[in-house]
């Protein structure tokens, strides 16, 4: 069986075979079921989307494994799981909600992949552009030469 490589397609989408994890719920629930799974990973839109295999994805695109909600990346964040001993190639991607999961790729260049993919998107669905840092308009800085006024509580005896 040919297993094509994960990587960026026509449309942005990045997929591919993943082995997961589901470690926890939120922040205080462990996760039902903590075994590791075979799932065909989709990374589209701000999502994961997860399937049983390639087929399914193409024939199926509604039909999610197990019936899971895609998991929304806005607020995420993905790392490579130095911690983790038990596999190779792990990554983790902890989610604002307290919910966690962790990744096996096949190799240490296809973990790459998926963090910097991940990484991406979740800064994109957390907010459109880089911040920029806001200064205050020039008027405000001319009144230097004014004599400071103090607060209620900022007031001294004489």
């Amino acid at each position: 069986m040919n297993i094509k490589r994960p990587g960026p397609s026509e449309d942005g989408v990045i997929e591919g075979s993943l082995i997961r994890k589901h470690e926890w719920e939120s922040t205080t629930k462990k996760a039902s079921n903590r075994s590791w799974s075979a799932v065909y990973t989709v990374l589209k839109g701000g999502s994961l989307l997860f399937y049983k295999d390639q087929k399914n994805f193409k024939t199926q695109p509604d039909a999610y494994f197990r019936g899971e909600n895609p998991v929304d990346l806005s607020s995420g964040n993905v790392e490579v799981a130095s911690d983790y001993t038990k596999k190779k190639n792990v990554f983790r991607l902890k989610l604002s909600s307290g919910g966690e999961y962790l990744f096996q790729a096949r190799d240490d260049e296809e973990m790459n992949l998926w963090v910097r993919g991940i990484q991406e998107v979740s800064l994109e669905a957390a907010g459109a552009g880089p911040s920029r840092a806001q200064t205050l308009p020039a008027s405000s800085m001319e009144k230097k030469d004014e004599p400071k006024k103090r607060g209620f509580f900022t007031l001294k005896k004489k």
